[in-house]
């Protein structure tokens, strides 16, 4: 049934086929982190405050799930 109303004059421009822009390339820095990056800020947090191990967990966490900030506050344990 389309077919047929795609052939009518006065469906055009219901049935018209815009093709968007292509995108265009940014010059943006990368945004993740490396793998050596969390490797190193994993070690610092083990070595500031009482809780370094949890922190490190947290950040590895974070890191292979890709769990932003907010996801993370609402875990349930």
């Amino acid at each position: 049934m389309l077919h047929i109303a795609a052939q009518l004059p006065f469906s055009a421009k219901f049935f018209s086929t815009h093709t968007p822009p292509p995108k265009k390339l940014s010059n943006r820095v990368r945004e993740y982190l490396r793998l050596d990056e969390v490797l190193a800020m994993i070690q610092a947090a083990k070595k500031v405050g009482r809780h370094g191990v949890r922190d490190g967990a947290i950040i590895l966490l974070m890191f292979r799930h890709g769990l932003r900030t907010a996801e993370l506050v609402a875990l349930k344990w």
